[in-house]
Formats: structure tokens, sequence, C-alpha cells
């Protein structure tokens, strides 16, 4: 609407022109001047519209892709903070995970050398044992003495199962062995501590009239969950050992002197 309203207050005032400056001449050659200059401004006019209405559409269209790539940029703004979100939520996750394992790691740690040194520091009870009553009184060699009944057991090192002290902490030991033998008996007998031998002996008896027990004492140093036994290392066939509950006694004992 602008347009027109510009386009017909330009011819009014070019017609004026013309009234005002054209010389005067004839009626035909004045219409005919008339005519060529109105044409002349028509076409001018027409181009002058072309002319806008193409600048027109050229920011129209420059609008649109303007608004375009702006909607472009939002939804790729939008979607970069997303993924960066995401991303970022996803890698403190990870290094919350990693970190409480490692702690938990550090923890378990620490409770292990916490026990350790616990146990390294750690002031031994009272270890004594002392147990009778063999459950063989005839001997073989190689054979483990078992001593099948208990007379005191503090610390629940021995068993009467196997006749084994198995040394519950690491240190100097004193242990004890009592054989009531009879006449014209002998054996050989060793203190064993895994396996290896830390005293050796010999009962002989040469009376064939009198009964007689022997005692023996041994020490050693021997580390936590040796075990200690006696065994037979040689001997006289047939029974060769007493018993009697109310005068005379068979016996293993043991203790503790001194832990290391």
């Amino acid at each position: 609407m602008f347009t027109n309203v510009v386009t017909t207050c330009f011819v009014v005032l070019v017609i004026f022109h013309i009234c005002v400056s054209e010389p005067h001449c004839s009626k035909f050659h004045y219409e005919e001047k008339l005519l060529e200059k109105m044409i002349r401004l028509e076409i001018s006019v027409e181009a002058m519209k072309k002319e806008i209405e193409e600048s027109r559409n050229q920011v129209t269209t420059t609008l649109g892709n303007l608004q375009t790539e702006r909607s472009t940029w939002e939804k790729t703004l939008l979607t970069t903070k997303d993924t960066s979100v995401t991303a970022l939520d996803t890698a403190i996750q990870e290094t919350k995970t990693q970190v409480q394992d490692e702690l938990n790691v550090l923890a378990a740690e620490k409770e292990r050398w916490n026990k350790e040194l616990k146990e390294c520091v750690k002031i031994p009870e009272v270890v004594v044992f002392s147990a009778r009553n063999p459950k063989d009184t005839s001997l073989t060699n190689g054979q483990t003495m078992v001593f099948t009944e208990i007379i005191l057991n503090k610390g629940d090192a021995y068993s009467k199962e196997n006749g084994v002290f198995t040394v519950p902490y690491a240190g100097i030991y004193t242990f004890t062995v009592q054989f009531c033998v009879y006449p014209g008996k002998y054996f050989d007998f060793a203190f064993m501590a895994n396996g290896t031998p830390f005293k050796r002996s010999r009962i002989q008896r040469h009376s064939t009239s009198y009964f007689s027990c022997y005692s023996f004492d041994a020490v050693t140093i021997v580390d936590k969950n040796d075990n200690v036994k006696i065994k037979i290392i040689g001997c006289y066939s047939g029974t060769t050992l007493g018993e009697s509950s109310d005068y005379y006694w068979n016996t293993f004992s043991g203790r503790l002197i001194q832990a290391i």
C-alpha cells in the first residue's frame, strides 16, 4: 500500500512539473510527450517495484536463514549442554566409585595390618600341658606316643588324639616325659620338633625284680604352628610300659618359658 501511495505522488509531481516547465506547443505534441514521459515513468516505477520486491525477498530469505541458523545453534547448544552435563555426571560418578573402592582397599589393608600388629605385640597367655596314660604299652619302632588322658591343657595346644603339641606362640619351651618300664625291657626314644629330634635317650632295665619310672627333660626353640611329640626310635618287643592310676604314671608335659 505504501508503495502505491509513493508511486501516485511521484506521478502527480511529474505531471505538475511537465505542466509548469513544458513550453507551449501543439496539443498533439504535448500529449505525445506526456504519454512518453508517463510510459518511461511507469517503466521506472515497475523497475523500482521489482527491485524493492527482490530486496524484500532477499531480506525475508536472509531473516529466514538467520532464524533457521539460530534454531540450529540453539539445538546444538542444548544438545552439547546435555551431553556435557551427562558426561560430567558420569565422570563424577566413576571417580566417586574409584575413590570409594580405593578407600575400601585401604580400610581392609589397615585392618589386616592392625590385626598383624596385635598378633605381634600380643602377650601370650600361660601355655602348659600335661597328659598321661599311653594309648599303647607295647611299643613299635617309629611309633608316636599318644597320651590319652589330659591332666592340664592351658592353651588347648596338646591333642590326645594324635599325641602332638602344636605350638601356639613362637618361643622357648621345655618338655618332660616320664616312662614307667617293666624289668628287663629297653627302648630308645626322641623328642621331635617338626620331624627333627632335639633330644634322644634310652631306657634299659637290667634288673628282673624291680619296676622303675624314668623322667627326661628337653628344651628347644620352636616357631608358631610347629609340632612337638615323643617318638619311639627303637624298642624291645612285647609289653614294655606299665601304668597304675594309684601309684605310677607315664606322662608327657610341656610349657612355654619365654615367647620370642
